[in-house]
């Protein structure tokens, strides 16, 4: 028999914790977009816990494994008003299910480094032919495998300030354009979908422009095509909130120099703190205005918790509690004020197409860069082909809870008594996956519902931040299109539902 409209009802409200899926961000041109086309613009922060420092291969949990912890910080991170985390450093060996679906749930994206802080874990830039070798690779391929399954992984980082002076630039940069080729290989050979590769760069003249010329440049052979960066993020502090402007700050200069590019480009990390508390006067009154916005794709500010550095927007105590400093705040009100969206359509995207390489134009930026585009071999190829051997892949999963148990405190120091996390994403999974559901339950059968998937395309659109919306009753849901809420309703009434 038909299940009833109260049963349907009942079965809705007791699956609304589902987890749901934002789709990928593709690029076009020299900007992130997402399903519609229209440009995604990152509003993010830089987000490690403890620091890279305090990552472990042997510790048994990471920042992106302990789910209580993920719960208490997408809640203050939703609150922020943040779509894009970065997160520097994770163990390929961990479960990062529980996360990444509280972040998706959120609408939040993750850029992510391949690399840690331990030895031979990443590139040396001093000397990088000793460190480019088949376990390096065997740790960046099985971080891939790790994260290639969830599809609100915006992309990859290759390097983090592996040029930084006049040595490494000396001999780096080759060998960072050969980890985006590997990686890129590796992602086409053993993911369902295209991955974006990047750099991020540090903010050191002429190094900084040398090195964007090099990795977005691209040739008619294929070997370059595929180890070009497909985005460039550039750790800057020129303004610092409080003493900068536009014209003061350096950011005009920035614009000038990178007006061209052909492909993303961002601040992975900027938010000077020369002056406390940061009143981020640059959100509005540079990364996000419109002229920037033609040459940088937003930005992450540097960075969620309090280190030694001092750089934390919120202090996480030792019994998981978090307070919110001041420049939580302040942030939150700079990120709630941004008008961006009222100019940003699809003809904002600057689809001029790619520069073409040479060297010798990039080296009279600077006479020390490496501009050699002939790239040192893959050193592991044959586990490039066959595959890391990490089974830990990542995957979607329902939400346990939606509410962390660690105290939340404001600025004030009083507690928030609801911190419960508002799911805002209704996508199921990437576009291009079909499905076919079973109609009504057998009689004499157990009520179970058959599901196949199927990959049609490997396509890497986005719907950033859809708002879920709520069905005015179960019959809605049952006629609408396919969402997660429906097919859980027929998983677990044993509904035959043709879509």
């Amino acid at each position: 028999m038909v299940p009833s409209f109260l049963t349907l009802l009942v079965a809705l409200c007791a699956l609304s914790r589902l987890a749901t899926a934002l789709l990928p961000i593709t690029i076009d041109g020299n900007m992130f977009v997402d399903s519609t086309g229209n440009p995604f613009v990152i509003v993010g922060v830089d987000y490690q816990p403890g620091g890279s420092s305090g990552y472990s291969n042997s510790a048994s949990s990471d920042v992106l494994s302990d789910e209580e912890v993920c719960l208490r910080d997408a809640y203050l991170l939703q609150k922020l008003g943040v779509n894009t985390i970065r997160t520097y450093t994770v163990s390929p060996w961990l479960n990062h299910d529980a996360c990444m679906s509280i972040l998706n749930a959120v609408g939040i994206y993750l850029i992510l480094d391949v690399n840690s802080p331990l030895g031979g874990e990443s590139i040396q830039r001093d000397d990088p032919a000793s460190s480019y070798n088949e376990g390096y690779l065997k740790r960046v391929f099985s971080i891939v495998d790790a994260f290639k399954g969830y599809p609100n992984l915006l992309g990859f980082f290759a390097g983090n300030e592996v040029i930084n002076d006049a040595t490494s630039a000396s001999v780096s940069p080759p060998y960072i354009r050969a980890v985006q080729r590997d990686i890129k290989n590796y992602i086409a050979l053993h993911a369902n979908r295209t991955i974006p590769v990047g750099y991020s760069a540090a903010d050191v003249n002429p190094l900084s422009e040398a090195g964007w010329e090099y990795f977005q440049c691209d040739s008619d052979e294929q070997s370059l095509q595929v180890s070009r960066s497909d985005f460039y993020g550039l750790n800057s502090y020129q303004w610092c909130s409080g003493r900068d402007t536009f014209q003061t700050s350096g950011y005009g200069g920035l614009e000038t120099t990178f007006a061209n590019s052909s492909i993303p480009l961002f601040f992975s990390e900027f938010g000077c703190n020369l002056i406390q508390p940061r009143t981020f006067t640059e959100i509005n009154g540079g990364v996000y205005i419109e002229s920037m916005l033609h040459v940088f794709d937003g930005g992450l500010v540097y960075e969620y918790s309090e280190e030694d550095n001092n750089y934390g927007l919120v202090k996480v105590a030792s019994d998981g509690s978090v307070t919110m400093k001041q420049d939580y705040v302040n942030l939150q009100a700079a990120y709630a004020n941004m008008t961006y969206n009222s100019f940003m359509s699809k003809s904002f995207i600057d689809v001029g197409g790619s520069s073409t390489c040479n060297a010798t134009y990039i080296e009279s930026i600077d006479a020390g860069f490496n501009a050699s585009f002939s790239l040192p071999p893959c050193p592991a190829q044959d586990m490039l082909n066959s595959g890391s051997g990490n089974n830990n892949i990542g995957k979607w999963i329902p939400l346990n809870s939606t509410q962390t148990t660690y105290k939340i405190y404001d600025a004030n120091s009083q507690e928030i008594t609801d911190t419960e996390i508002t799911v805002v994403s209704d996508q199921t999974q990437p576009e291009g996956q079909s499905m076919t559901v079973s109609v009504f339950p057998s009689e004499t059968s157990p009520a179970t519902s058959a599901m196949a998937f199927s990959n049609t395309s490997a396509t890497t659109t986005s719907s950033a931040s859809t708002r879920a919306t709520s069905s005015s009753a179960a019959t809605a849901a049952l006629v609408g299109a396919a969402n997660p809420f429906l097919l859980a309703v027929a998983g677990l009434l044993g509904i035959t539902l043709v879509l």
